[in-house]
Order: structure tokens, then sequence, then C-alpha cells
């Protein structure tokens, strides 16, 4: 009855996007407004079709291509001639480094850089919002842990990781570069001259790497407690939803480069200003409130039995368990005069 009822209602389906479509091209010319409309489709796709540019900068290409080339011979071998790990990179890790790669070249090449470049301040912080809030994390998984330990063996190196691993410093760098960069003279100067231009995004870029190292870098020697990485992940989503907010609620254009180039689809600097700005206070927001989440989760099942039971049968057995508590096998908390 079931096969038989969606069998109907597929053809339903087909028999209606066929009525459709056949009747499309008579409405498309019916004297009753649609010619109106159509001009106006028109306009919108010779705009569209004018901003959808690709550009390419050698630049990119070489830096993406290089990023790819040094992680490959690192994970293949040099991880043998140098001792690094006796275990390969896991295919996982490898498949997500290597498309992170791809992200990084159409975030910072292509549609989205002309776009950016040139006509929308919102196509610069959907940019921004790539290159910080999934490019670095993405980053930061996709490297095995022992890459990590090996490029942080040598001594200044390993003192620089540690001093640059505490959340204070990285709050610091992250809302530093952002707030700084977002100065409408800083932001100017970034957008007129292309090595500035440069120069912002690797800011941007090695800030947001440091901030999801705090979060959830792989090395427990280096890592936070998890009390100071909830204060920290908090106050950096305060610190983007405030400059989110403050850019949104602008009753003027903060950044007038953008009011002088041609606008496209319609979207006047101010709104367009203000799309950028949540697009920095809502998704952005987000992404630190998932992170949040993950470590309150990881906290909550990292404690240990002497700090009491969470009434979740699997944590408490967890818990039991890691601190020898608990046989390998059982399913509870292990009685007491057991345990003793």
């Amino acid at each position: 009855m079931r096969l038989r009822s969606w069998a109907a209602g597929a053809a339903t389906a087909v028999a209606g996007s066929g009525s459709a479509l056949a009747w499309l091209p008579s409405a498309w010319a019916h004297p009753s407004g649609l010619p109106q409309l159509r001009d106006r489709a028109g306009v919108v796709w010779q705009d569209a079709t004018a901003a959808l540019v690709w550009d390419v900068h050698e630049s990119i290409v070489i830096g993406v291509v290089l990023l790819a080339l040094l992680y490959g011979l690192a994970i293949t071998r040099w991880r043998v001639r140098f001792g690094w790990s006796e275990q390969p990179a896991d295919r996982w890790q490898v498949a997500l480094f290597y498309a992170n790669c791809g992200l990084l070249y159409v975030t910072l090449d292509g549609v989205l850089h002309h776009l950016a470049d040139e006509l929308f301040f919102s196509a610069h912080m959907l940019q921004h919002m790539l290159l910080q809030l999934i490019w670095a994390p993405l980053l930061v998984f996709s490297v095995p842990d022992w890459l990590w330990r090996a490029l942080l063996r040598p001594r200044a190196i390993g003192a620089v990781g540690r001093f640059l691993s505490r959340p204070m410093v990285a709050f610091l760098a992250f809302n530093g570069f952002m707030w700084g960069w977002h100065y409408p003279a800083m932001y100017d100067l970034a957008l007129r001259n292309h090595p500035w231009h440069i120069v912002q995004h690797l800011c941007f870029m090695s800030s947001a790497v440091l901030l999801w190292w705090v979060l959830i870098g792989p090395l427990p020697e280096l890592r936070a407690s998890y009390a100071r990485r909830m204060v920290f992940i908090f106050a950096n989503m305060l610190a983007m939803k405030g400059l989110g907010l403050s850019l949104a609620l602008s009753d003027h254009v903060i950044y007038p480069f953008y009011s002088e180039n041609v606008r496209a689809l319609g979207l006047d600097p101010l709104s367009d200003q203000q799309l950028g700005a949540m697009l920095m206070w809502m998704p952005g927001g987000g992404f630190l409130w998932f992170g949040m989440a993950r470590i309150w989760w990881q906290w909550l099942r990292s404690g240990t039995p002497r700090k009491g039971l969470t009434g979740i049968a699997s944590i408490d057995a967890e818990r039991a368990r890691r601190n020898g508590t608990l046989p390998p096998h059982s399913t509870g908390p292990t009685p007491a005069h057991e345990a003793a």
C-alpha cells in the first residue's frame, strides 16, 4: 500500500512539473505584466554575469600548491626520514586536508574573491567567515598529532608554541586582528592595496588557527582546562558579536570603498554592510556555540567517580572504567566493596 501510494504521488509530481514547463513559455509572453518581470530578470541576469568573474592570482595558486606539497612530503618521506612516527596519517585526515586546500583556493580566488574585492562588503565577510570558522578548524583537525609534535620539537619553536597556546594570548591575537583590520582606515588600506590585503588575510588565518588550536588542539600537554576554554570561547563570542552588532546598527556606510563601485543585483551599500554584519553576528556566533557545546560535553565525560555520579549510566560507567574501578566489560558502576 505504501509503495502504491508513493508511486501515485511521484506520478502526480511528474505530471504537474511537465504541465508547468509546458505552460511557462506562454505565461512568460503574456501581456499581464510578466514582460516587465522578464525585463527585470534580464537586467538582474546581466548584473550577475558581470559580477561573476573568476579571478586568478598567481600568489594564491602558488601558496595553496606549496601548502599541499609540504603536507604530502611531511606525512610520507619526511615522516620516515626523520622518524616522526611509525604510523602513517589517517586516510580521513589526508582527505580532509586536501579538501581543505580546495576550500582555501575557492575562498581566496575565483568568483568570491572578485565579489569581495570589488563589489560587496557582505561577500568579504563571507570570505572571512569561511577562513576563520571552517578552514582554520579543519586545518587543526587534519594535521596528525605526531606532525604537530614534530613541528614544535625545536626548543625555540616549542617555547613559542606554549606561549601562543595560552587562551589569553590567543584571545588578544584573534580579536586584536579582527577589530584592528575592521577599523575603516585599515580596511580601506587592504582593499586599495593588494599586498596589504594579503597581509590582512594572513593575520585572520593565523589568528583563527590559534583560536581553534586552543579549543580543539590535539596535544593534551598544551591544552587548557575545560573551564578556561569555556571562558575563552564565550569571551570570543562576545567580541565577535559586538563587532557585528556595531556594524549592523550603523546608520551610515562605514567603508566608502564599496559605495564607489557599481552595485550589482540591486543591493545598496548600507544594506550590503548590514548583511555582512549579520553574517559575522549570527552564523559566526553559531559556530562558536557549537564549539562550546562540544567542550562542555567533553568536560562532562571527563570527570571521576569521586566527583559524584551524573545519573547517565553510560557516562558513569565510562568514568569508572577510566579510573580502574570498573571491569573492562561491565555495563555499570562497580559496587564499593568490589572496588575496594
